[in-house]
Order: structure tokens, then sequence, then C-alpha cells
């Protein structure tokens, strides 16, 4: 059952088809199976710790050079569990390169066993860059989202991930090193960026969502100070992930404290965005 779950999962990228088309005609179809190869248990390895800690998986996709383990669960998780499911892909390069090395002591060399080392190095090296969605990108991510709110730590990231990218790609145009894979990785890196940016609102929006209507593991409180007449969507706009917010109000003789599920409550419940957050143990009495 759990080999047919898995079967179910996977889904191929037509951009590894158009890899596929290209090995075959140029005549590198084992270096297309050993490519294939490793970024799949490249990508068992995020799955497997990810069900470990009983994510909600959509799809396994595997795409050039790389792959992903769609989730909607990416960033409303403790942030040991986001570190350990991006980290366990690039782990499995590890005994990869000792299992490579075994067989070379133990057969010998061969044209092969080079390629495979080459390989699984550069996708590695590859999937560390801080590039989303790879796997570098995503820790960026999620440890900005321990110093800023989602939203920044949205922006930071895709600003971050575009620099690089440029960088590369200026480098690759210098360095003559364009090739078909190249071009359809940068293109399909840029596509993915450009959705990501698109959908910004949507992630926060989802989040708040969960935040709201979840129950989530206990988290670390966060008291932010706020002026009075902050607006509960301007509070909502600066919420960060993996905390529970107590919003502190200066109410003169005394200090009042506003919990971020009455602001979510106001939010998605009476629909009052608008309202003011000094009013809302007004509205809640």
């Amino acid at each position: 059952m759990k080999v047919l779950k898995l079967r179910e999962t996977i889904h191929i990228h037509p951009l590894f088809f158009l890899l596929a088309i290209s090995a075959f005609l140029t005549g590198a179809i084992y270096e297309f199976i050993v490519i294939f190869s490793i970024v799949f248990i490249h990508e068992l390895g995020h799955f497997l710790v990810a069900k470990h800690y009983n994510w909600r998986i959509t799809k396994m996709e595997i795409w050039l050079f790389g792959g992903a383990v769609v989730s909607e669960e990416h960033n409303t998780r403790p942030f040991k569990e986001q570190v350990h499911v991006i980290l366990a892909g690039p782990f499995q390069h590890v005994w990869i390169f000792v299992l490579l090395f075994i067989i070379q002591f133990t057969a010998g060399p061969h044209s092969l066993i080079s390629t495979a080392f080459f390989y699984n190095g550069i996708i590695l090296l590859f999937n560390l860059l801080p590039i989303w969605p790879l796997d570098g990108g995503k820790l960026l991510f999620y440890i900005s989202n321990q110093l800023l709110t989602l939203r920044q730590s949205q922006m930071v990231t895709l600003m971050f991930s575009l620099g690089i990218m440029f960088i590369a790609g200026g480098w690759l145009f210098l360095e003559s090193r364009w090739t078909l894979a190249t071009i359809l990785l940068t293109a399909f890196l840029f596509i993915e960026n450009g959705l990501e940016w698109k959908r910004r609102s949507y992630t926060q929006m989802r989040y708040l969502l969960y935040c709201a209507y979840q129950e989530r593991p206990p988290m670390k409180t966060k008291y932010i100070k706020v002026e009075q007449d902050t607006l509960v969507r301007d509070v909502l706009k600066n919420i960060r992930c993996n905390c529970h917010h107590k919003y502190v109000l200066k109410q003169p003789p005394r200090f009042y404290i506003v919990d971020e599920q009455e602001c979510l409550r106001a939010f998605f419940e009476r629909k009052q965005a608008q309202l003011r957050i000094r009013d809302i143990q007004k509205v809640a009495l």
C-alpha cells in the first residue's frame, strides 16, 4: 500500500522529459540514468522525512537536476521539522559518495563511477544554492522566518534568489557554458520565482487561515508594542511564522494586551479588517 501511494505521488516535470530526449539523441543515455537516479534518491529523502513528521504531501515532483516535495505545510510546521525535511535531501548525497567510494575501491575505476561522482557533487552543490525553490532557497526562507515577518521573509528570499540567478547567468555567459540543459533550467527557475512572487499574497493569507483555524503546537510567545490606531489588517501583515503574537497597547492608566486570535477572528469571522486594534476589546464585549 505504501509503495502504491508513493507511485501515485510521483510527478515527472515535462522539462525532465526534454532532458531525456536530448540525452537519447546525443548518446548520453547512461549519464541521464545516473542523473535521474541521484535526483530520485535526493527527493525520496525529503519525502520520507516529511512523511515521518506526518506532513500532508501533494506530490513528489522530479525536474531538471532536482525536484520538489510539494506540501501545503512547508511554512506552517516547527522550524526543526522544516530544517530536517530540507537537509534530508542533501544528506542522501553523503551516503551516495560513500557507496561510490566502496564500489570504486572494490571493482576498480570505471568511467560510469566517475560520472556518478561528478553529477552527485554537482546536484548537491546546485541544490544548496540560495535560489528559490531549491533546498538552499527554502533553507534561507526558513531561517529568515526566525528573524523577520513572513512578508519580509518572502521578499528577502525572492530578491536574494533573483540576484544569485543573475550572477550565475552572467558567469555562465562569460565562460560560454550555456547548454540546452542550463537554458531550460534557468528558464524553469525564473518562472518558479515569478510564480512565487505572484502568489505571495495567497501564501500569506493561507498562513493566516492556518493560524486562525488549525490547532497549532505550543510556540514561543512574542510580545509586540503597537499603536492604538493600528488597523487589524496591518497587524496581521506583520505576523511571524512559528510565533504566538500578543500585541501590547498602552491605554492609561494601564497596559492592554490583545491576542493574535482576537485579531484573526475580527479579520475572518467579523470581516472587520479596518478595525482599530484598540476597539477589539469593545467588539469582543
